[in-house]
């Protein structure tokens, strides 16, 4: 094992207004309950487009992008005895601070955000996973209220397992995530909504009824589906006209509607703008629920258990399929940033989860 150094690049911003660069940061220890790893893999993700583009928050600066790590453990502190120097972990790391960031060759990870990662599922794969299958888990089993399965696969269904589930932008990322883990959790109504082009993948994760969400008569084959308007809804991407305008006209009178934030404003695959709430008319007394991935941890059983045992155990038995790999190669790592969030940037991505690698050996 090499020598770990005392400083490592990293790529963000070094000040508000400026653009992306690489540059030196310190190689911290890890402290209690914590692991310093070799950033071997991460993923892009519209955080940063976010950032950049609509200044969502003012992070601190230095700031480092990137949430989800794949790498190789190199030192451990006190109170760590899940994971040991020489494994290899995936995480999906959502510090506000420099150290446990994606984008840059060492991150200091807390012992409650990582989970060994199986030798079936590849690095590049593992990069794809950990904040949508942690933001789909839990915007399904605490935002909408479903019960936590007590086993995946499920043994028995659910006590409202013929409830229809709308699940609106199936084929991203998160939808993806949530598609499969309805059907390991035993319900018999997944409806999904994407494009044409994706319906089969879709029903192979487990969607038992797709819908394109192009079609002009959408809503009204929605609800002939769910023979009425629909209680259970997940807007995996947010989209004010995109998906939440045609999820008002599918819900009912006290139906549940899990949005992620932030709510996308501008036409379609042109964002102009974001928000955290909207002023779309629902019918009477339709809960909106916001959802932010990086709050999961509120709930005690989720951080105790989600990363450190749930998802590794659903990649070990092969329960959960990773995103298509599309990787992002360039001659640096800044180079593989910003080709990354120009990607996103000008909605050149589905189906599909953009990855590149950190390490350079």
């Amino acid at each position: 094992m090499s020598t770990i150094p005392q400083t490592h690049e990293a790529v963000g911003l070094t000040a508000k207004g400026e653009p992306l660069s690489s540059f030196q940061v310190s190689t911290p220890k890890p402290g209690p309950e914590e692991v310093l790893v070799k950033v071997e893999w991460t993923a892009g993700t519209s955080v940063t487009v976010w950032i950049l583009d609509f200044k969502v928050i003012d992070p601190g600066y230095p700031f480092v992008v990137g949430e989800n790590v794949v790498g190789e453990v190199v030192a451990v502190g006190e109170g760590v005895d899940e994971v040991k120097v020489g494994d290899r972990v995936v995480s999906f790391s959502f510090s506000d601070g420099v150290a446990g960031k994606a984008s840059q060759e060492y991150a200091i990870l807390s012992k409650w955000s990582i989970g060994k990662l199986p030798s079936n599922i590849t690095p590049q794969e593992g990069a794809t996973i950990p904040d949508n299958l942690v933001t789909a888990y839990y915007s399904l089993f605490d935002r909408l209220g479903l019960p936590v399965p007590t086993s995946l696969p499920s043994s028995t269904p659910p006590q409202d397992a013929d409830t229809p589930i709308v699940i609106w932008a199936a084929s991203g990322s998160v939808g993806q995530y949530a598609t499969q883990l309805l059907h390991l959790a035993g319900y018999k109504k997944i409806f999904a909504v994407a494009s044409a082009r994706h319906h089969a993948s879709l029903r192979s994760l487990g969607a038992t009824h797709t819908f394109d969400y192009t079609s002009a008569n959408v809503t009204d084959e929605i609800r002939a589906a769910a023979g009425g308007p629909v209680k259970l809804v997940f807007d995996a991407i947010g989209d004010e006209a995109g998906s939440l305008k045609p999820i008002s006209q599918i819900v009912g009178e006290g139906a549940k509607v899990v949005f992620l934030l932030p709510i996308r404003v501008g036409k379609p695959g042109a964002v102009e703008d974001l928000k955290i709430s909207t002023d779309l008319p629902f019918p009477k007394d339709v809960e909106m629920v916001p959802v932010g991935g990086r709050f999961y941890q509120h709930n005690e059983q989720f951080k105790r258990d989600l990363q450190p045992k749930i998802i590794p155990d659903l990649l070990a038995r092969g329960l959960v399929k990773p995103n298509k790999v599309r990787e992002v190669e360039g001659a640096s790592l800044l180079e593989k940033v910003v080709t990354s969030v120009d990607l996103l940037r000008k909605n050149a991505v589905s189906g599909e989860r953009l990855v590149y690698r950190v390490a350079k050996d």
